[in-house]
């Protein structure tokens, strides 16, 4: 017992010194590391709750990255996301290892760049089943992509057992969501949501073929996007528009069509930054679910003002129906004043008040604490706190 008791205590003494330490040998070595915590209070109704916690571990060192996520809760283990990346210069090896409880989704990358051409190759093992029925299937994502000095880019996506390919592109249209950028700002300032991935399908056969082309020249932007699957050609998305820098103004007009060539959606964007002020507006049309003479019809519209009073940043975003009738109101104010920083989302829709989200968090030597608060009128939704430690 005393044996154990003195290995116990040389462990301890072990562990001490090395955080003591770490960053003075660790800033030789190039070395960064950020440990983070954050526990999360949720109600279950009709009177109950659930506590959940999630362990967060970060390492850089030069050309070479690791970051894991692990999550409990009442219940025991409920995830673990890991991954590493490997920085060669020409080349970069990446993996992604998720489990949720049980194994996930396992990816391995590879992306390498060729005198302006750039090659990535992803291998997917993942569990297309459910937890009481797992069902293994692999896909294969292979990209190629180059920009030229002229505004040309060029990007092609072939999936072998895998679909949705616009998300290795970061999108179905490039320049529209570029300048949407308010609106998923607002969306994901107090819930971030992760990159979407691929969606791995049964059975290794051909799956989804996506081309693209892109223009910029003299303040003119343009990107032609096309799907094929096995039964040929599925989808259809054009964007052209004009983007000017000073004053910054930008107007697009983006179609969606089908393999048939026939129209399913019209999206309208303006966005435009004058004097620190930046405007966004979005109008919608879309093909109408019963048959009249006109191809689409009005779907909804969104505006979304951002400016800057002071320290304070102000974003509200204004959205109306098919029948333009108001249908949602979201308010951000955030604030940073050394050391602390605030954000608030308000949201109200057609019946008043939806919905409140106040995020606050303050930094000091290389420990960051944070709080956030979400509920409704219906009460409490989310309660969270946490610590981050970087050094």
């Amino acid at each position: 017992m005393m044996l154990c008791t003195n290995a116990g205590r040389a462990v301890a003494a072990a562990i001490l010194v090395f955080v003591a330490t770490a960053p003075a040998w660790g800033a030789d070595l190039g070395l960064s590391a950020t440990v983070g915590l954050e526990i999360t209070y949720t109600p279950v109704p009709p009177a109950s709750y659930n506590i959940g916690s999630d362990l967060q571990l970060g390492l850089e060192v030069a050309g070479f990255s690791l970051a894991s996520s692990t999550r409990f809760d009442l219940t025991g283990f409920t995830g673990e996301d890991v991954q590493f990346e490997i920085d060669l210069g020409a080349a970069q090896i990446a993996e992604d290892l998720r489990f949720n409880p049980g194994f996930d989704w396992n990816e391995l990358s590879l992306d390498v760049t060729v005198v302006g051409v750039n090659l990535g190759v992803d291998w997917i093992f993942a569990n297309t089943g459910t937890v009481q029925t797992p069902s293994y299937d692999m896909g294969v994502v292979i990209s190629l992509s180059s920009e030229f000095p002229i505004g040309l880019g060029l990007a092609s996506v072939t999936g072998f057992g895998a679909s949705d390919l616009e998300n290795v592109l970061g999108g179905p249209a490039p320049f529209a969501d570029k300048m949407l950028f308010l609106f998923d700002y607002v969306a994901t300032i107090c819930s971030p949501v992760n990159e979407p991935d691929v969606t791995v399908v049964g059975g290794f056969y051909f799956e989804e073929e996506l081309l693209r082309l892109t223009v910029t020249y003299c303040g003119m932007v343009a990107s032609h996007t096309m799907w094929f699957d096995t039964g040929g050609l599925s989808q259809l998305v054009f964007e052209l528009g004009y983007a000017f820098p000073d004053p910054a103004l930008a107007i697009l007009t983006k179609l969606t069509l089908d393999g048939s060539f026939d129209l399913k959606n019209l999206d309208v964007i303006l966005d435009a930054a004058i004097d620190g002020v930046r405007v966004t507006s979005w109008t919608g049309f879309a093909e109408p679910g019963f048959p009249i003479p006109l191809p689409v019809l009005f779907s909804g519209q969104k505006f979304a003002i951002a400016f800057s009073i002071a320290d304070v940043h102000v974003t509200s975003e204004t959205d109306f129906d098919d029948l333009f009738l108001f249908e949602q109101e979201t308010i951000v104010i955030d604030t940073t004043i050394d050391p602390v920083t605030f954000v608030s989302v308000t949201t109200f829709d057609s019946g008043g008040f939806a919905g409140e989200c106040i995020d606050a968090s303050v930094t000091f030597s290389g420990v960051t604490l944070s709080t956030e608060a979400e509920f409704a009128w219906t009460g409490i939704v989310r309660v969270s706190f946490g610590f981050e430690l970087s050094f």
